[in-house]
């Protein structure tokens, strides 16, 4: 465990700093306002302006909320996840978008299987801090399937301090929603629907790298690496459905029905994100990887891999 965590500091602490000009957010910085910050350093003005956003990525995460521990906690796709968005961003720093899934479900086959709606609001540009806000809704096709999201609602806050090259932000999430598993023999279903509250605290440190004028003088690349301690607590409450009576009333009487479900508040996991975004004129493309070792013990296997690749089209 010890030779993890020097690993991934010396990976934080070996890059060497070229040009920082504006702060990565603490616990993740989607493509959205990574997309924003290079708009900004390649924009003639010093001020943010306004502008819409197409943006298409593929990855395996089964949803996309800028809470990366909370995706951390369910296991990534078997499938690429196609997930095209719109977005608008307000100089004044409120932001929008929506989205879709797209992937190919070995049952039901190629389709959409969930969407969402965000709203956002990120401080304008400030020498001291950054400070961000977002709420998200993600609407569920089918609670029963593997490739959905268990979170219908997630908010979001996060703060970073800039004044340092190590610069340390603290982040806050709440989520919620529901998912269930079925077990289906003929006519006869047995079905239990779990809703899941949860509250998560991140720490991290982290730095941002900017280069301008690359390859030309239209063009700029941004690199990100954050180290994250992810903590939390969530509750889970069951409810158990079937069309056999006589064994539900058995499983009932013995206990064997559990109501819900609490974990304490706890040190879950170490996360270490790397962010790139490459941008040439209005055209953007953001390889995105995280990686969580989960810190309670647990016979599954505690490393999780996560990948997104983004490309965005923006309209000033």
């Amino acid at each position: 465990m010890q030779k993890i965590l020097l690993l991934i500091v010396f990976l934080i602490l070996s890059v060497k700093n070229y040009s920082q000009t504006k702060p990565v957010e603490p616990a993740d910085k989607d493509s959205t306002e990574i997309l924003k910050d290079l708009i900004d350093l390649l924009s003639d003005s010093e001020k943010s302006t306004s502008y819409f956003a197409i943006n298409v990525g593929i990855g395996n995460r089964i949803f996309n909320v800028q809470n990366k521990a909370l995706n951390s906690k369910f296991s990534p796709a078997a499938t690429f996840i196609y997930s095209p968005t719109l977005l608008y961003y307000h100089k004044s720093g409120l932001y929008f978008s929506g989205g879709i899934n797209l992937l190919n479900d070995k049952k039901k086959g190629f389709g959409i299987k969930q969407s969402s709606l965000s709203a956002g609001y990120e401080l304008p540009e400030n020498s001291n801090t950054d400070l961000a806000i977002t709420y998200t809704h993600i609407f569920v096709n089918d609670i029963f399937s593997s490739y959905t999201s268990p979170v219908h609602n997630d908010f979001y806050t996060a703060y970073v301090y800039k004044k340092t090259w190590i610069r340390p932000g603290i982040a806050a999430d709440y989520s919620s929603g529901e998912y269930g598993d079925v077990k289906r023999i003929r006519s006869s279903y047995d079905s239990i629907y779990t809703r899941l509250k949860s509250f998560a605290l991140m720490v991290s440190v982290s730095h941002e790298f900017k280069w301008q004028e690359v390859f030309n003088k239209k063009d700029g690349i941004t690199f990100i690496s954050s180290l994250m301690m992810n903590m939390g607590k969530s509750k889970l409450t069951f409810k158990h459905k079937t069309n056999v009576g006589n064994l539900a009333n058995f499983l009932n009487k013995r206990g064997r029905l559990p109501k819900f479900e609490n974990t304490k508040f706890q040190a879950e996991s170490l996360g270490l994100s790397l962010d790139a975004s490459y941008v040439v004129g209005k055209f953007a493309i953001e390889p995105q990887g995280y990686f969580d070792y989960y810190l309670p013990a647990t016979p599954d296997n505690k490393l999780a891999k996560y990948f997104t690749v983004t490309m965005s089209y923006s309209f000033k």
